[in-house]
């Protein structure tokens, strides 16, 4: 494993998704071994006080590597270890050996990135195509009245969320809703990943600031927060579900893939997480889709195509950044 080597590598595994895009993966090189690290510094002390979903972006991180990994022939081996205090704490250790064969779902890590823009008119053959998507951890719901339902149950859960000081003040603190934030392309919740125009982005800051309490009181901010169109233009409704009690280091890797088949299909994809992390939206999700009881929801996402395949610059740390 050489320097180069390591930080190409890296270079793809940053690419991954994170949750909120905080990307708490870092890597160090000792020798042949690389070291996979969590920052606990961008932890969700408010979305995520257990660690679930940064360990989630953390095996997506891993699985990024592995991927990349496999481009060159390398088989990557994930050795855990035992973490401990400070703000840079131990997952794994990860070493390499050759054999390994090329995976035909590294070609679309390029382009993968999540769609939070209205879709095209779904058609037929679109919705024919998210059934495909169906897998062992995947459920798709297409019909368009049961996605209407869907659009109603997350808006729903997502303000049940946001109405919480604590949870909107942390998700307002990642969110770059001006190009002159210094983050603006380095993590976060950008303006233009976000596809927020001039009026939205000065109303994104209201709502979400100062002024959520006097427009809640008039049942304003559910509405002017609500997705409700953008998921009722949905191709599908993707239900990812693992194994109830799966470390979700694992859950993450395969989150990873299941999300890169959804590119792979030409399809964009938003995640929906309240439907996961609002337990009575969980189980009425796991209900329509008919769900095995020994299988827990852990994220969902609205697919459908991309206007013209229209695509946004990421928000990205650079390889110096990760690299510690």
């Amino acid at each position: 494993m050489t320097p180069d080597l390591f930080r190409s590598l890296v270079s793809q595994a940053i690419l991954a998704p994170s949750v909120h895009n905080v990307q708490p993966a870092r890597w160090r090189l000792e020798g042949k071994t690389v070291w996979l690290l969590e920052d606990r510094r961008v932890r969700l002390a408010h979305a995520d006080p257990t660690g679930h979903d940064a360990a989630m972006s953390l095996g997506a991180a891993f699985e990024g590597l592995s991927l990349a990994a496999a481009d060159l022939g390398l088989q990557a081996h994930l050795s855990p270890v035992e973490q401990g205090a400070g703000d840079l704490a131990p997952i794994a250790q990860i070493s390499f050996t050759g054999g390994a064969v090329p995976d035909p779902l590294s070609k679309t890590v390029p382009v993968r990135q999540s769609w939070r823009g209205a879709f095209a008119p779904a058609s037929v053959h679109d919705r024919k195509t998210a059934v495909n998507l169906v897998a062992p951890d995947c459920e798709v719901l297409t019909d368009p009245e049961t996605i209407g339902n869907i659009a109603t149950l997350v808006d729903t859960a997502s303000f049940g969320f946001i109405t919480r000081p604590g949870f909107r003040a942390e998700l307002v603190s990642w969110m770059r809703l001006w190009r002159r934030h210094p983050n603006w392309a380095r993590d976060g919740l950008n303006a233009d990943a976000m596809h927020l125009g001039l009026l939205e982005k000065m109303g994104a800051g209201l709502v979400m600031g100062a002024g959520f309490a006097p427009l809640n009181a008039l049942g304003l901010a559910a509405p002017l927060l609500a997705e409700t169109d953008k998921t009722k233009g949905a191709a599908g409704i993707v239900l990812f579900h693992r194994p109830d009690g799966e470390d979700p280091f694992d859950s993450g890797r395969a989150f990873y893939r299941a999300w890169l088949r959804v590119d792979a299909a030409g399809f964009g994809a938003a995640v929906l997480a309240a439907l996961a992390d609002d337990p009575d939206a969980a189980a009425d999700v796991a209900q329509m889709a008919a769900l095995p009881g020994d299988r827990r929801l852990v994220s969902a996402m609205r697919v459908g195509r991309r206007p013209n395949h229209t695509a946004t610059p990421r928000a990205r740390r650079s390889v110096d950044d990760v690299i510690v």
